[in-house]
């Protein structure tokens, strides 16, 4: 996804600002154990010390995790094609480290923000462009600032970088039930985005966001224009959500005259508290995207819809089984090449994941993987001996600090 060249090398601002941060994480663990282990001298103290914090350090909230997993295929190929993070075949994995810390905005202390950064295998994949390369173990995944101005029920502005309002998975692990990521989520839309948003409660069941932003995953615009992001959430009845959110603007280096376009519909039902049910839809055009045999250019166009089930079995146990198909007609997104002209070709994909969770502890889980890919040209495997399907069969540990 993410084609850009990367200027932010080692030694240089990245790891100047992965210091500052990986220091300010752990003075806020050693504060939060040492404010913790203090006991006040009396109940009245206690009371009295409540009574006088602020509602900025009362509404703070933190938390990370560390994901661990092994992938592996039956092929002799050393890597899973068209995979977002699970790259990698028959090795272990250290995916991600993260730690996120935020405060929300609200009426009562209207200045918010919120820092995630992430150390990983993942975070050399996920990176904006202008704020790391690919070899970065590194990443600022999110990082702004927000205010909720005294405008009706609340406006709520957020600037700064943060993760994409579409989709029905996210970079976070602890988001997800899946091991692997779906190829929507990976090729289908963006992963972050740098800019401006606002949003607005016209009713309770009606949230509109919508903003400005630099394009799809950069920090450093490769362009001057900008482009249009936002989603409307509705809450038409208990236990269902659905939301429709877009991206439009030039993404095209050094000019702004063609235009990316991605609509994206999310529908998440939960008809009992043991089952929940999700569909994902996303349409996505380029204009003047891809070169033809006539050394001219064409539109591109790509699209794809997966569906969810999660059920908890037990208190311990849950499953859940995910389908989707992707059709990148003009090779724009994949980047599929015809072996004879080297020209992009239109490739299909397929799969369905099916997953086993278990809780072992308290903020210990286990989940288990087995996924089938299709596609319709033999795309899997090693280079002599492409195929048109894979399997692949993960195990993965998550541990979450709270």
């Amino acid at each position: 996804m993410l084609t850009e060249k990367r200027t932010w090398t080692q030694g240089g601002v990245g790891s100047r600002v992965a210091r500052v941060l990986i220091g300010f994480v752990g003075w806020s663990l050693v504060s939060s154990a040492s404010l913790i282990a203090q006991e006040p001298a009396s109940q009245n103290a206690r009371q009295s010390a409540q009574g006088n914090g602020s509602s900025f350090s009362r509404g703070l909230h933190w938390n990370g995790h560390v994901a661990v997993s092994y992938n592996y295929t039956p092929t002799t190929s050393s890597t899973n094609a068209f995979r977002v993070f699970d790259v990698e075949a028959r090795q272990i994995i250290l995916h991600q480290i993260e730690f996120w810390v935020e405060k929300p905005s609200t009426a009562e202390s209207p200045l918010g923000f919120g820092v995630d950064v992430m150390l990983g295998s993942d975070a050399k994949k996920i990176h904006a462009v202008g704020l790391g390369n690919a070899e970065d173990p590194f990443d600022l995944t999110q990082a702004y600032v927000t205010y909720r101005a005294p405008i009706g029920q609340g406006l709520e502005l957020k600037v700064g970088k943060f993760v994409t309002l579409h989709g029905a998975e996210v970079i976070r692990r602890s988001g997800n039930f899946n091991v692997s990521r779906s190829i929507l989520f990976g090729y289908a839309i963006p992963f972050t985005h740098t800019g401006l948003l606002a949003t607005y409660p016209f009713a309770d069941q009606l949230l509109l966001t919508l903003g400005v932003v630099n394009g799809w995953d950069n920090v450093t615009d490769n362009n001057t224009g900008k482009s249009l992001h936002g989603m409307l959430t509705f809450l038409p009845q208990k236990d269902l959500t659905l939301t429709i959110g877009g991206t439009w603007g030039p993404e095209q280096t050094d000019t702004n005259g063609p235009k990316r376009s991605v609509i994206d519909v999310v529908a998440t039902y939960k008809p009992i508290p043991s089952l929940t049910l999700m569909a994902n839809f996303d349409y996505g055009t380029e204009t003047d995207a891809i070169s033809d045999r006539t050394h001219g250019t064409r539109r591109a166009k790509w699209y794809g819809a997966a569906g969810y089930l999660i059920y908890r079995l037990t208190p311990r146990w849950s499953a859940g089984l995910r389908g989707e198909f992707f059709n990148d007609r003009e090779g724009f997104r994949l980047g599929w090449r015809d072996p004879n002209t080297n020209l992009p070709i239109g490739l299909n994909l397929r799969e369905v994941t099916g997953t086993i969770g278990y809780k072992i502890a308290d903020r210990l889980f286990a989940y288990f993987e087995y996924r089938r890919d299709f596609a319709n040209h033999p795309v899997f495997g090693p280079p002599h001996g492409l195929k048109r399907s894979q399997s692949t069969f993960s195990a993965e540990l998550v541990y979450q600090l709270k």
